[in-house]
């Protein structure tokens, strides 16, 4: 029988309630102060992480903007090997001035014959037979070249009786000199021969100038025009 009062047991003593039973402590509302106090702590609180967040990204801002970009060198260009030159020619040795001499009176005669030397370094002073091709002054009225041979300083006269449009010394070995004719075909400007090349050799033999290969003719040595 219920009293209003706890329940007992059979000695009379008042019974505990079990552990599942355990009455809870009653609910204490927050009176508006504390409500108002924890809200205020939040909005602190949140503020605060706010201005942290700020500062940090200020701070990476800053350094990188006082750290220098990185930068990248341009790879060196590769320089171009120069281009070589050709090698000089060896020069021959100096002549004596016996030999200028020699070689002086050959041009002069080639110019009381009315030419002028191509080029005076096909005159060998050293060797027996000697050549240097002429080419005409404008005033003999001449068209053409000749070569003009000498046997030491002796003159013997030239290759071939009229002159040549094109012709020069292609070689001079062992007492043989090879003159290059250009031919020319018929109907053949003089700036373009196109009949090929004619190679005459020329020797000597007792005393006398002998061509070993035949001169070719002087149709085809001079253009027709």
């Amino acid at each position: 029988m219920r009293d209003g009062s706890r329940e007992r047991d059979e000695h009379g003593a008042p019974r505990r309630p079990s552990r599942g039973m355990m009455p809870r402590p009653p609910k204490h509302k927050r009176g508006p102060i504390a409500t108002g106090v924890a809200r205020a702590i939040g909005v602190f609180a949140t503020a605060v992480l706010l201005a942290v967040g700020v500062a940090v990204a200020l701070l990476l801002t800053r350094e990188n903007a006082t750290e220098p970009p990185e930068t990248f060198a341009a790879p060196a260009a590769t320089p171009r090997p120069a281009a070589k030159k050709p090698p000089a020619r060896p020069a021959g040795p100096r002549l004596t001035n016996a030999q200028r001499r020699s070689r002086a009176a050959a041009v002069s005669q080639l110019r009381s014959q009315g030419f002028e030397p191509v080029a005076v370094t096909d005159y060998r002073p050293r060797q027996g037979l000697r050549v240097l091709v002429g080419k005409a002054k404008a005033s003999t009225g001449i068209r053409g070249r000749r070569a003009f041979f000498f046997v030491r300083e002796e003159y013997l006269g030239t290759d071939a009786a009229e002159p040549s449009l094109r012709v020069r010394v292609l070689r001079q070995r062992d007492g043989v000199i090879t003159l290059a004719y250009r031919l020319f075909s018929a109907a053949d400007r003089p700036c373009c021969p196109t009949a090929g090349t004619a190679r005459v050799r020329f020797t000597m033999a007792d005393g006398r100038l002998v061509p070993e290969d035949p001169i070719p003719p002087v149709a085809s040595r001079l253009p027709a025009s």
